[in-house]
């Protein structure tokens, strides 16, 4: 007996593939095609793919995948285990988010709606072929009860795993004498420029020029609009594996901050922190600019109090802008330079409250140039935004070669450092060392080696400023840091592993020589260096030394304690990165049966078990 059919074909911009399962497939399954479009139809229910769109009538709906970043209702955001979108035919949500149904099961979609609307690469319908005689609207109920839930949350629809789906819908439904029809529409022309778009993302994280030319030249041939594209950049950036675990866990702070009315201290650190990580990690900024947009909407979010420099940058645009208009007084240097340090204060906070005092400036600068034709104002308003602008690029420039491996650092960018820092400077002297320089050495996640390249980066500019060095200088010196980084890492991950192989000291001291010659050599041969200092492998042996000293006498002090003091008195003074401390200490807890346990939260873990160095660490490290 035959249990289930597959059809494949194609029409207009999209392939169709149809699946069916249930009773009696063979003899309730029907279908036409003409020239111009082809028609499924089974016991009252029926769809036609046209070259334009889809028409439909009977008892089913249709669902996708939710691309990340598109608006959906707050149901369904809140719910982390909810993967599609579901629509039933006939029914809608009243004022009071009431599901009302219908026996009104026909419609039409066209497909420059139904992917731009729903997935832009693919969308399923579906329907239900039975001889049940109810009215539509109370079988669309009982499809609904039975469907509903597998079809939010499968993840079968993003893995493409249609027979598995059909499966499932037979399972769920549990009706043997009914027939399950699925229909999966595939839009050629944007799923290649999806899979380009991953094919190229997932290398580096990154587009190199050749990779951007290659989706221009995609988009531009199928006309593919910059909004779609922006969404199938975003859900292709999201998606990738190293992306996804940090931007979720950004997405539940934020899902219990929309949940309130006011916002922790807490909250607040550990949303910088994932902001912290995602430069280290090369995640888009995007990202979780798209959570807040969506999460924190129309939503009218307090702090507990406003802060001074709120009240201070509230007091400065007001009183120039509004309180007085007509005196058009105009905001002066060191104005300006309060309201960028407040700028930088709120973005190290989070705090989203100097935004909002910005969309409130901007909307009255409006209203009265609106009201009195004069845009003298708003013009001058748009000034200042030019600073902020400013600030923007300044930030995201200094903390990429700050904290990424690969900076990108070009004579271009660092002719637009020097022309912002000037325009900083002419505000106040102090302005950009203040708080781009200082702030950003003084971050406790940045590196030896980023702080290295920010002293070298600052210090070039001023040279470079003054006469004494060139761009190709700077840019010369700092390209040596990141190799050095480089190499040190290299050394680092190698003779760690080698010394795993040591089971006593004396085997240590006599093979060390040994086998920092064997790296030195390596480096070399795979042109990864040219050649390589003593005092990187002096500096590593140290770093490796201090590394088994903790894991074997300080951090099991610290747990059994709970001395968080301890602990951060070590990581200001041992000279190791806090990132990879916190990645040892991780694996430490871990290797101990400790995994659901923090560091930061050991204070409150209880009758935790004697935990001393273990023999494997010591032999590593």
């Amino acid at each position: 007996m035959i249990k289930n059919l597959m059809l494949y074909g194609g029409i207009g911009p999209v392939e169709f593939y149809v699946f069916v399962a249930g009773a009696n497939v063979s003899n309730s399954y029907f279908y036409e095609e003409d020239l111009s479009s082809i028609r499924f139809f089974s016991k009252g229910n029926e769809l036609t793919i046209s070259p334009d769109g889809v028409r439909y009538k009977g008892i089913g709906g249709s669902f996708c995948p939710y691309m990340f970043g598109v608006e959906k209702p707050f149901k369904d955001l809140i719910r982390k285990e909810v993967l599609n979108r579901l629509v039933v035919f006939g029914a809608f949500l009243d004022r009071g988010e009431r599901l009302i149904f219908t026996n009104d099961i026909s419609g039409s979609e066209s497909f420059q709606r139904l992917f731009l609307f729903g997935h832009a690469v693919k969308n399923y319908y579906f329907f239900i072929s039975s001889d049940e005689r109810a009215e539509p609207r109370k079988r669309q109920r009982q499809i609904l009860s039975c469907l509903g839930k597998f079809l939010k949350r499968t993840d079968m629809t993003t893995d493409d795993r249609d027979m598995e789906l059909l499966d499932g819908l037979v399972k769920e439904l549990n009706e043997p004498r009914s027939t399950v029809f699925v229909f999966k529409l595939v839009h050629r022309e944007n799923r290649e420029f999806y899979e380009a778009f991953e094919g190229s993302y997932s290398r580096q994280r990154r587009l190199t020029l050749q990779d951007e030319a290659l989706l221009d030249g995609i988009a531009k041939r199928y006309n593919i609009d910059s909004y779609q594209q922006e969404r199938m950049k975003i859900d292709g950036m999201y998606r990738h594996p190293e992306n996804r675990g940090i931007v979720d866990e950004y997405r539940d702070i934020l899902l219990d901050i929309a949940r309130k009315d006011t916002i922790q201290q807490s909250e607040l650190a550990r949303l910088h922190r994932l902001r912290t990580l995602s430069i280290r990690n090369n995640i888009p900024g995007i990202l979780f600019d798209t959570l807040d947009d969506l999460l924190l909407k129309n939503r009218d979010i307090q702090t507990v109090e406003e802060a001074e420099y709120l009240k201070e940058s509230r007091a400065i645009l007001e009183n120039l802008f509004f309180k007085d208009p007509s005196l058009k007084r105009h905001i002066i240097n060191e104005d300006i330079a309060k309201l960028v340090r407040a700028k930088h204060l709120a973005h190290l906070k989070g705090d989203k409250g100097f935004e909002r005092i910005l969309l409130d400036t901007g909307r009255a600068c409006d209203e009265f140039a609106r009201l009195n034709n004069d845009f003298t104002i708003f013009e001058e308003f748009s000034s200042i935004i030019t600073y902020f602008d400013r600030y923007d690029n300044v930030y995201a420039a200094l903390s990429r070669i700050a904290f990424v491996e690969e900076m990108g650092l070009t004579e271009d960018l660092l002719r637009s450092l020097i022309g912002n820092k000037r325009e900083f400077d002419a505000l106040d002297a102090n302005l950009f060392g203040d708080i781009f320089i200082k702030d950003l050495l003084a971050n406790k996640y940045i590196t030896s080696f980023g702080k290295k390249k920010i002293r070298a980066l600052s210090e070039g500019i001023e040279g470079v400023i003054e006469g004494d060095a060139s761009l190709k200088d700077v840019i010369r010196n700092l390209l040596r840091i990141a190799d050095e980084e480089r190499i040190y890492k290299y050394i680092r991950t190698a003779l760690k592993e080698r010394m795993r192989e040591f089971y006593t000291p004396a085997d240590m001291k006599e093979g060390i020589g040994k086998v920092c010659e064997e790296i030195r050599d390596e480096l070399i041969e795979r042109g990864i260096a040219g050649e390589v200092p003593d005092r990187l492998f002096r500096r590593v042996l140290l770093d490796l030394k201090t590394e088994s000293y903790y894991l074997n006498n300080i951090l099991p002090m610290i747990i059994q304690k709970g001395d968080m003091d301890l602990r951060e008195d070590f990581l200001e003074n041992s000279g190791l990165d806090r990132f990879y401390v916190e990645d040892l200490e991780r694996e430490y807890l871990i290797d101990r049966g400790l995994d659901s346990v923090s560091v930061q939260s050991i204070r409150e873990v209880r009758g935790l078990p004697d935990i001393g160095g273990g023999e494997r660490i010591r032999t590593a490290a």
